[in-house]
C-alpha cells in the first residue's frame, strides 16, 4: 500500500521545491496562510532575508530527493527470487560456505 503512495509524495516534494527555488517569498506566503490559518494577519508578516535564502536552499535539497525518489523507485522492486540468486543463497538464513581448515604447524 504505501508503495503505490511513495510516488506521490515524492512528486509533492518536487512540486514544492521548484516552489522553494524559484519562488521563495510565495512559497513562504503559502505556507504562513497554511500553518498560520488561526492568527488574524499571517499575510502581513515579512521573512528576513536568510530565511528566504535558506527556503531556496531547502527547496533545493526537496527537488533533489523527489527526482532521486521518483527515479530510483524502479530499482527498489526487486523480487525475492532474483535477490537469492545472486546471493547465492539456497535457504533462506543458510551459509553455503566452508571454511577450510589451515594445517599450522608451530
Amino acid at each position: 500500500m504505501i508503495r503505490r503512495l511513495l510516488p506521490v509524495g515524492y512528486a509533492y516534494m518536487v512540486v514544492q521545491g521548484l516552489l522553494a527555488v524559484f519562488l521563495p517569498r510565495q512559497a513562504i506566503k503559502l505556507n504562513a496562510r497554511l500553518l498560520l490559518s488561526g492568527y488574524e494577519n499571517p499575510g502581513d508578516l515579512e521573512p528576513k532575508q536568510w530565511y528566504v535564502r535558506s527556503t531556496r536552499i531547502a527547496g533545493v535539497g526537496m527537488l533533489v530527493t523527489g527526482l532521486t525518489g521518483l527515479l530510483a523507485g524502479d530499482l527498489v522492486e526487486a523480487p525475492d527470487e532474483e535477490l537469492s540468486d545472486v546471493l547465492g543463497d539456497d535457504e533462506p538464513g543458510g551459509d553455503d560456505h566452508q571454511v577450510a581448515e589451515s594445517d599450522e604447524s608451530v
